[in-house]
């Protein structure tokens, strides 16, 4: 990809995946969302970050999935970002 998104762009696109292909019908979430508070298990969270991986053509380095950056769809974004300037 040769424009990065922003941060804003990446948000949308992790919520709107995120509540079509893991969360059940009828539960809110947003940006600011802990992903625990929903229901979001490890195993959800590999399938966020290959979505991550696939949507944007990177690698999320190891040393990023630490938990402070796994919280919410914003968390996640930021990690995101850090990486497409790498």
């Amino acid at each position: 990809m040769n424009i990065h998104p922003n941060i804003e762009t990446i948000c949308k696109e992790l919520c709107s995946f995120i509540s079509t292909h893991i969360l059940a019908e009828g539960i809110a979430l947003d940006k600011h969302t802990p992903l625990s508070s929903v229901g979001i298990d490890s195993f959800s969270l590999i399938e966020i970050v290959l979505f991550i991986e696939r949507q944007y053509g990177i690698v999320l380095a190891d040393d990023s999935l630490i938990p402070e950056n796994l919280k919410s769809v914003e968390t996640i974004a930021n990690c995101t970002i850090q990486q497409l300037k790498a």
